[in-house]
């Protein structure tokens, strides 16, 4: 295979233009873009609504214009996302830390305990890696001044404290590594959510946070697994075909739905603010929000509660 040669912007200009068929009227604008976004994260992230699949080319009329905006669009939903993603988060760390501790106790000597975990069969390579995570932030040169604070000061460090040097991937783990007491009492806080729907949760959104984490492409993002078919598809009236939701499993519209049952009401509303916000200053056409897994009916998320009451 031929190597990828470096290019300077005049030749990635040109190799746009001459074989990938991109009108560019404003070389110097086309300049500006390459060098605030760089050729692959702007062409190879977001080329493929916008080519032919049968010449490899961008279809006919496509501007550089139209890949910025697509590029932008996405950069600020990840914005809006993230924000919220990490509301969650930080509210699962803060539920999850509490009825452990509450449960087990808080420090070193309570959640190094393996006792403490549901601590059998493939769980306990998973329980094995964590717990030596956790014991490798316990350290008095840590990175972190809290963390720094506690160990000089007292010796040992509370896991409501430790759990802020964990990420969102280690957290969604040491839920999943519980008995089902904590898993329970931490579904509880969130509303009517089985303990599996959140496991299962908690990994989806692991991924999406990683995804605007790292700015990747988030609009047309899809994870390998899946959320669980839930209440919430049935009242949103989701589309099935042959059994299974065509939307709101494992695309954005999923991510959406994740933080309609963990956000608080007032949250979530601020969240479909700034989505709606970001849908008005990007507009976006309706082949965005099909890959996007948004159905036509999406906005009636805004009105619907987060569970319905069974008695």
């Amino acid at each position: 295979m031929d190597k990828k040669k470096f290019l300077s912007y005049e030749e990635q200009i040109k190799f746009l233009k001459e074989e990938k068929k991109l009108c560019i009227e404003d070389e110097d604008y086309a300049k500006k873009v390459l060098f605030k976004t760089g050729y692959f994260a702007l062409v190879n992230g977001y080329k493929e609504t916008f080519k032919n699949p049968e010449t490899n080319q961008f279809r006919t009329g496509v501007r550089m214009e139209d890949i910025y905006a697509l590029y932008c669009f996405d950069a600020n939903l990840r914005n809006v996302f993230m924000k919220y993603i990490l509301i969650v988060e930080q509210n699962v760390k803060s539920s999850l830390s509490y009825h452990f501790c509450d449960l087990y106790g808080s420090e070193q000597q309570d959640y190094l305990n393996t006792d403490n975990y549901d601590y059998h069969g493939k769980k306990i390579p998973m329980i094995q890696g964590l717990q030596k995570i956790m014991s490798g932030q316990l350290r008095k040169d840590s990175d972190y001044a809290y963390i720094r604070h506690y160990m000089k000061q007292y010796g040992y460090v509370p896991l409501w404290v430790l759990f802020q040097v964990l990420t969102l991937g280690q957290m969604s783990k040491v839920y999943a590594s519980q008995k089902g007491r904590v898993k329970i009492k931490v579904c509880q806080d969130f509303g009517n959510i089985k303990i599996n729907e959140m496991e299962k949760m908690l990994a989806v959104m692991t991924k999406f946070r990683n995804v605007c984490a790292h700015n990747d492409r988030l609009f047309d993002f899809r994870t390998k697994d899946a959320i669980y078919d839930m209440d919430i598809h049935q009242r949103m009236k989701i589309t099935k075909e042959h059994g299974r939701y065509l939307y709101g499993k494992n695309d954005l519209f999923a991510q959406m739905l994740i933080l309609k049952l963990l956000l608080s009401e007032e949250d979530f509303k601020d969240f479909y603010k700034e989505l709606s916000n970001c849908f008005r200053k990007n507009p976006v056409n309706q082949n965005i929000y099909v890959q996007m897994g948004f159905p036509d009916n999406w906005r009636r998320i805004a009105g619907i509660k987060k569970f319905i009451d069974k008695k």
